[in-house]
């Protein structure tokens, strides 16, 4: 074995066990604060169901060692884990991208190392996309469930409408949402009923609403005007069903956009598409025709210039099919 390889085969296992390493202590951080949450959680139920419900409904989310080491970063991954209101937190997070990251090192630098030394010491870089999916994940997960609490809106405020002119009150109102709606605009609202029946003010919920779904305009645009209603009066009830009338019509609007685009959004996928398949069948039809590519370092380097290309020509598609209204 040539001295290049066995410094790859080194650097490989050591960000294996190194990946390894930090994942189990990561896991072990993990496991003892869900215990103290555990703990936190009986020694506060003495007081019944209503109290324990009112203790997770009060306390912020619990400190998590990992985050606050983190600083700027773990509050972002932190942010992400509420947009996406999954049961795990910043540790179990980063201990899954650490394990992911180290097995695409190892199997980067192994099937690299099959071909060439370089190809081998690039192929350890798989670790980032690798280390990369328990992000992309979660923000999919994120993304998700942001438009599902868009969608189920207005139907959410023509409801509280009905209930409001049936002379039910507002806290009432947000219940039947709770009670009646899918998630994840049923969990959203209730959590609002909840914290105002236990004595929290109707501004400082909305605020916690909000911050669990930032960026969502027409929710922004509720809160606003049942909180400008609260303070200069009006008609809420005729407030809500406009609300929901213009939500509905911009589906409406996004839709015909969306038809428009089809095109032009069909064809970037073709012409993203075409350079793999084409590599593809060369691969298939004639495996020699390539070898140049893998196993000098004039091809390493080719191939390296034709996939930062072809990523910037695959983002540039994007944009250029996606229109903003």
């Amino acid at each position: 074995m040539s001295t290049g390889i066995f410094v790859v085969v080194l650097a490989v296992v050591f960000t294996a066990v190194l990946a390894t390493g930090q994942g189990l202590y990561w896991a072990w951080v993990a496991k003892k604060e869900r215990e103290q949450e555990e703990l936190l959680r009986r020694l506060g139920s003495g007081g019944g169901y209503e109290d324990e419900q009112q203790i997770a409904l009060f306390r912020d989310q619990e400190s998590d060692s990992v985050a606050v080491s983190l600083g700027n970063m773990g509050s972002g991954l932190q942010h992400m884990l509420r947009i996406a209101d999954v049961n795990y937190n910043v540790s179990t997070l980063i201990t899954r991208m650490l394990i992911l990251g180290g097995v695409g090192a190892v199997l980067g630098g192994l099937l690299g190392m099959r071909n060439s030394l370089v190809l081998g010491m690039f192929g350890m870089l798989l670790s980032i996309p690798f280390g990369a999916l328990p992000l992309l994940i979660l923000q999919q997960q994120g993304n998700s469930r942001m438009r599902k609490l868009v969608e189920q809106l207005p139907d959410s405020l023509e409801l509280m409408a009905r209930a409001l002119s049936a002379g039910l009150g507002l806290s009432d109102a947000f219940r039947l949402v709770a009670e009646e709606m899918p998630m994840p605009i049923a969990a959203e609202f209730g959590r609002v009923q909840e914290e105002v029946r236990f004595g929290r003010d109707y501004r400082e919920a909305f605020e916690k609403l909000l911050e669990r779904n930032p960026g969502i305009f027409d929710l922004r645009i509720f809160v606003s005007s049942v909180m400008l209603q609260r303070d200069t009066g009006g008609n809420l009830i005729e407030i809500l069903e406009n609300i929901a009338d213009t939500i509905r019509a911009r589906f409406l609007f996004d839709a015909k956009v969306s038809a428009m685009t089809a095109e032009a959004k069909f064809s970037a996928l073709i012409l993203g598409s075409l350079p793999l398949g084409v590599l593809l069948l060369l691969i298939v039809s004639n495996p020699g025709y390539l070898e140049p590519l893998w196993q000098t370092w004039q091809g390493n380097a080719l191939l390296g210039f034709c996939f930062l290309m072809y990523a910037f020509g695959i983002l540039l598609m994007r944009d250029l099919s996606k229109v903003e209204v």
